[in-house]
């Protein structure tokens, strides 16, 4: 598992800079999906939806500030039920007060020195050797740079040798073994170690043809976050930088990665092994001005990467049908035996690896939400080439402001609210030409609107995020605290208590 990783950055989907040999190596050997989106471009959400098979609405984690409702099943706690030793390293940010299913769980701070977070540089002496830039806004967070650590000093390296050292020891478990891994990178901060932070020149990353882009036919929170995060005081170099960085991350994710096949392999544990590889989301890399998240569901944060390499490489090969992040739950316990339990949303992949023509899936659906500015999510569908996002309530963004918010109060907000975006992929796969107010597509518009409409009462109960009193939200309006690796973490940063909500339904 990693964390803000892009489909499109590996070379064996065809990326003209970014060398990613394991990863490759590992692609030749699995079942790739080409077209996997997350439910949520989020960490928690997205990350409970892999755990329940089921989608955010559902299960309660709409942003990074809520738990999940207290009767969700996880894969984690199934697979231990069904006799499988469940151990994770590294993050899980799941939001529960217990590790949801893992017998064992050694999060990530147990092999962070406290150097670096991902807010920053927290230890002054290794800031003072730091050279990076932050974005000068709202989610401030290291958007390129070097850290002068070496390579296996960072937390994520420190996670994966512990996580390959213990190998040794459990494969002669006579349980069978669900092991996780999963690191960071390549999160922010984008600011990679060498000799991953000077692998890629900035001078030669080409910049997307949207990178300085005119948002007035996008949404109004696009708008805002544009502005918010000082994405508008930007240049040119930081985009470039940005990218460059973002890239030597992946290409250190690679060479983790190559230590965990090589070991598996070198035990005799790779060919009998189910290997999932995937993320919990993408990121912008300067597209229509973005680096990073946040309030946004271009492509390039809903699609994910996810490779199943199954045991003896079976159904290895491409496969181009639509998955979802909330597939992997049933997918596994499907391929390992297991009964699928009647509440998964998700769907198992294995007819479609089997050959069944009828388990294709045409449409995938999902949301984003940031409490501190949302009354409801954004609710996306993409349904064949066409792809629609609504954001709803977004004329009471302003309101939803401190009065001393720098663009409260200014003609941003006199400026027309964009109610959705609609793009036809195929058209227009840079999401460039919104339709969404387009009179020639209003058919389709409403065709997908109602669509959406059946998919949300087709879940049944939903989470009761309408039903909660405004001093139960995320007041403080600090929605962008809430990128921590787990709860205590969370609450420590946060300047009010109780900011973690556990919702009903």
């Amino acid at each position: 598992m990693t964390d803000e990783l892009r489909a499109d950055t590996f070379g064996f989907r065809g990326h003209p800079i970014v060398r990613t040999p394991h990863l490759d190596a590992l692609a030749k050997d699995a079942a790739v999906f080409t077209n996997a989106y997350t439910n949520c471009p989020m960490c928690a959400p997205a990350r409970v939806s892999l755990a329940t098979g089921r989608y955010g609405l559902s299960h309660g984690v709409l942003d990074n500030a809520f738990a999940p409702v207290e009767d969700e099943v996880s894969l984690y706690q199934t697979m231990h039920d069904h006799g499988y030793r469940t151990i994770n390293y590294g993050k899980t940010h799941f939001n529960t007060p217990g590790s949801f299913g893992f017998e064992e769980n050694y999060p990530r701070g147990l092999f962070d020195d406290g150097g670096v977070s991902v807010f920053g540089v927290t230890d002054r002496e290794l800031l003072n050797r730091s050279v990076y830039k932050k974005n000068e806004g709202e989610v401030s967070l290291i958007i390129h740079g070097k850290n002068p650590q070496k390579p296996e000093e960072t937390a994520d390296s420190r996670v994966t040798r512990a996580y390959i050292d213990r190998l040794d020891e459990l494969k002669d478990s006579e349980r069978p073994l669900f092991y996780r891994l999963s690191i960071i990178d390549p999160h922010t901060p984008y600011f990679p170690t060498e000799p991953y932070a000077s692998m890629y020149h900035p001078d030669d990353m080409p910049l997307p043809a949207t990178w300085n882009e005119d948002l007035t036919s996008k949404p109004l929170m696009h708008r805002y976050y544009y502005r918010a995060r000082g994405f508008d005081r930007l240049t040119e170099e930081d985009y470039r930088k940005s990218i460059a960085s973002y890239y030597g991350l992946i290409t250190h994710v690679d060479d983790r990665v190559g230590q965990v096949i090589a070991r598996l392999k070198e035990l005799d544990l790779y060919d009998n092994s189910i290997i999932v590889f995937t993320s919990d989301h993408g990121s912008m890399m300067g597209e229509h001005g973005f680096i990073e998240k946040w309030g946004i569901m271009y492509e390039e944060v809903c699609r994910i990467p996810l490779m199943i390499k199954f045991p003896r490489s079976k159904y290895q090969g491409s496969y181009d049908s639509f998955a979802e992040i909330v597939d992997i739950m049933p997918t596994i316990m499907d391929a390992t035996g297991i009964e699928v339990p009647a509440c998964v949303q998700g769907t198992s992949l294995m007819p479609l690896l089997r050959g069944d023509e009828v388990a294709v899936k045409t449409e995938v659906f999902g949301h984003i939400f940031t409490g501190g500015l949302q009354d409801e999510p954004a609710l996306m569908i993409r349904s064949g080439q066409w792809k629609l996002t609504l954001y709803p309530g977004q004329e009471q963004l302003h309101d939803k402001l401190l009065n001393d918010h720098y663009l409260k109060y200014t003609p941003m907000f006199l400026e027309d609210v964009v109610e959705g975006e609609l793009y036809h992929l195929e058209d227009d796969a840079q999401e460039v030409h919104n339709l969404f107010h387009d009179p020639a597509y209003r058919k389709i518009r409403d065709q997908l609107i109602s669509r959406l409409d059946s998919w949300r009462n087709e879940l049944g109960r939903i989470a009761n995020y309408r039903g909660m009193e405004r001093s139960e939200k995320n007041t403080v309006n600090s929605y962008h605290l809430m990128q921590a690796d787990n709860l205590a973490k969370m609450q420590r940063l946060m300047s009010a208590e109780g900011t973690i909500t556990q919702l009903n339904r």
